[in-house]
């Protein structure tokens, strides 16, 4: 309609600011997302192009395992008990309708317009990690929680938006899009934000596409003598990798055996110590219930804090627990002289609720923090509090509805009250503010839409590799969002669902990267 009164493509430029309102969104503001999806539907129903969009629409059929997916869950309602919550479900996940509906019933967006985007996203996630960087390590976070960090959305899907950036900056560096030399200065940033972050997720998708992105390279590779030389490479590459990572791992489980008769009896001071060698818990590699003068910590304690022995620190865990295993992990035995070896800071860390010395360590603090809950699920300890037990909890709920509900689903109206009501059935140990959904899309959406639900999800997260020649964005898009779905609930929240629409369309939706700028598809 705009197009014919301004006689130009005003439609497209609408479009297009809708998607910069989204991108600038993702990073900042549930807000904006709203707003841009507001924007990008309105402006494809006045836009009325409806004959063509039909066309389009036949013609990308990724988008009808969209469509069936989201009027599934419509379908669904009709065998859902609390309809409140169905219909409170199906808002939150209308950006996953919309804005790959859009796209695809558009004409394709232009390559000069996804680099605009591509660029507005790099520079995005930049200005945001920065801010987090300096709001964090300025005092700006009084607990020193490193899942503080992010300010504006989860800390666990900014880092998936971070490992997209590495990758889409590496995408623009191959392809000579925009400043090559911006792009070596933003990887190496983006690399030194995630190891701070401390998310396994996001570590573990940096692996996941770093290991694709190089046999994607070498299957590009043009003469087999330097592909020959280039896989032995690779082959080294991994072996050395490998074995860094073997090490680095047994730096956490390696401990010296020590029997009952090398242990020392007692303290400098002359105070017994207590060794409970059967508590295999360790910290940084050394036995925390070993060594330990509950006296002397106590005594000694109390007198360089405010914060009594027996009381909880700010994170509301045991604070002669976190103090324990603290010094532990420095190496030090559990008694006076390991309290007044501590530093102010330490002190306030201790207080704070930091229970390794090495937590301010990026990668080495998370990998501590993950073997020591499993040491703690094996032990049957409480899970609350420790997100590796508590997603543990929560797929085996998963499971446990699924026994039941595998075929048809519970509906999307009563997917929480399933999980209420499973919980109790298991007797969870999960408090109740800790009793959440499975944490992976695919089980959450097994158990609200069913079996055929599952499976069109997964067709539609791959099918766009398929549709069209994939390239590179592609590819990794299409990782990105396949693996986060493993590890979270990415429909249940606005910003979750924003993120994978917009970029699922990005990828699936745009210009052929061997089209013209003038492509005249309809």
């Amino acid at each position: 309609m705009f197009d014919k009164w301004f006689k130009l493509p005003a439609h497209l430029y609408l479009r297009l600011t809708a998607l910069t309102i989204l991108t600038v969104g993702i990073t900042l503001s549930n807000v904006l997302m709203s707003i841009g999806a507001i924007w990008i539907i309105s402006n494809w129903i006045i836009e009325a192009d409806y004959k063509n969009s039909w066309e389009r629409i036949k013609q990308n059929k990724s988008v009808w395992f969209v469509l069936f997916i989201f009027f599934l869950g419509m379908l669904s309602l009709f065998w859902s008990e609390n309809l409140a919550y169905g219909v409170k479900d199906l808002r939150v996940k209308l950006p996953f309708l919309v804005i790959p509906f859009v796209m695809a019933a558009s004409k394709p967006l232009p390559r000069h317009f996804f680099h605009f985007l591509l660029f507005v996203f790099l520079g995005m996630v930049a200005f945001t990690s920065a801010y987090n960087y300096l709001h964090f390590y300025s005092g700006g976070s009084e607990l020193k929680d490193i899942r503080e960090m992010s300010l504006f959305i989860s800390h666990v899907r900014f880092s998936t938006l971070t490992v997209l950036a590495i990758f889409i900056a590496f995408y623009c560096f191959l392809n000579r899009i925009g400043f090559r030399w911006m792009m070596l200065i933003l990887i190496p940033w983006f690399l030194y934000y995630l190891y701070l972050s401390q998310v396994i997720n996001g570590y573990l998708l940096l692996v996941i596409i770093s290991l694709f992105s190089l046999f994607y390279g070498l299957k590009r590779i043009p003469q087999a003598n330097y592909r020959r030389w280039a896989i032995m490479g690779l082959i080294a590459l991994l072996t050395t990798g490998g074995i860094v990572s073997f090490k680095f791992l047994s730096s956490f489980v390696d401990t010296e055996e020590q029997g009952a008769d090398e242990l020392a009896e007692y303290t400098p001071n002359g105070n017994p110590y207590v060794h409970d060698t059967s508590n295999k818990f360790m910290e940084n590699g050394h036995l925390v219930w070993i060594n330990v003068s509950q006296k002397e910590l106590r005594s000694e304690w109390n007198k360089r804090s405010n914060m009594a022995y027996d009381s909880l620190d700010r994170k509301e865990q045991p604070l002669s627990g976190t103090l324990m295993r603290y010094i532990t992990s420095k190496g030090l035995r559990k008694d006076s002289i390991a309290v007044w070896s501590l530093t102010e800071s330490e002190i306030q860390d201790i207080e704070n609720g930091v229970c390794s010395a090495v937590a301010s360590s990026g990668l080495k603090a998370r990998v501590q923090s993950f073997l020591h809950e499993y040491q703690m699920y094996q032990s049957g300890g409480d899970p609350n509090g420790h997100s590796l037990l508590q997603r543990m909890e929560h797929i085996k709920t998963a499971i446990y509805i699924l026994k039941e509900k595998w075929l048809l689903g519970t509906g999307v109206g009563d997917l929480s009250a399933a999980f209420d009501q499973a919980y109790l059935d298991t007797n969870s140990k999960l408090i109740e503010e800790n009793r959440w959904h499975s944490h992976n899309q695919y089980l959450s959406l097994w158990i609200s839409h069913g079996i055929l639900g599952l499976l069109a999800f997964i067709i539609m997260i791959l099918y766009p590799l398929f549709e069209k020649k994939a390239d590179y964005f592609t590819w990794i898009v299409t990782i990105a969002l396949f693996a986060s779905c493993l590890f979270q609930d990415v429909l249940e929240t606005q910003a979750g669902v924003t993120i994978f629409a917009l970029f699922y369309a990005l990828s699936a939706y745009r210009e052929s990267q061997n089209s013209s700028a003038q492509s005249k598809e309809v």
